[in-house]
């Protein structure tokens, strides 16, 4: 989902394997491999040193975005919860306005995270699911402000044909049934579990 050509700072690089796949194959021109935590950063400069590209990736050691150079043009953010992507952002929001392209996947939260991204001038101009034991949803964003709809912040707005679509909602929809069994039906829980459950029910059956 990156866009090319870019210059890229990917938080919380890990072992900085997505920075060397994007350099590697001429997506990104330079990358930035920025960490919070020593260990990771260690491994992640080994594992540049051993594909040969420490003259195109840096190590930045740093908390979210603050010491990046102006320079990028794109962000990752992978791999953790909303609040903690929300932090990073929000610590440091002119450098993301100032990015062409964010990527973000967001391990939980993923309304919170839509309505987040448009309430603070954020455009959604691609979304993708993956499946791996776990679903994933994956963002492409930028700066500009845009508007959604309680149904598109709640379903996405491109993922209705999504092969994984149909699969995925009928997993939220026997985990919203699960709760509903175990909630009295005098509870107020009871009654928005029960609109959602018709609401997730009414989506699947139009996008089938």
């Amino acid at each position: 989902m990156v866009n090319s050509p870019c210059i890229l700072a990917d938080v919380g690089c890990d072992h900085a394997l997505l920075p060397i796949a994007l350099v590697e194959s001429g997506k990104c021109s330079k990358a930035y491999a920025c960490d919070v935590n020593r260990g990771p950063l260690e491994r992640g400069k080994e594992a540049i040193k051993n594909a040969n590209l420490e003259n195109k990736i840096n190590t930045i050691l740093t908390n979210g975005l603050h010491n990046i150079p102006d320079d990028i043009t794109c962000v990752t953010i992978a791999g953790m919860g909303y609040d903690t992507m929300v932090a990073i952002l929000e610590n440091d929001l002119d450098k993301a306005y100032a990015c062409k392209q964010l990527v973000l996947q967001s391990n939980n939260h993923i309304y919170e995270l839509r309505k987040w991204l448009m309430n603070h001038d954020f455009t959604i101009d691609s979304e993708d699911l993956v499946y791996e034991q776990h679903y994933y949803h994956i963002l492409s964003v930028h700066y500009e402000k845009s508007s959604m709809s309680e149904d598109t912040l709640y379903f996405g707005e491109y993922l209705s044909n999504h092969p994984l679509c149909i699969p995925y909602w009928e997993h939220i929809l026997n985990k919203k049934r699960l709760i509903l069994n175990q909630l009295d039906p005098q509870h107020r829980q009871y009654q928005l579990t029960s609109k959602e459950i018709e609401k997730i029910e009414n989506y699947i059956n139009k996008v089938k």
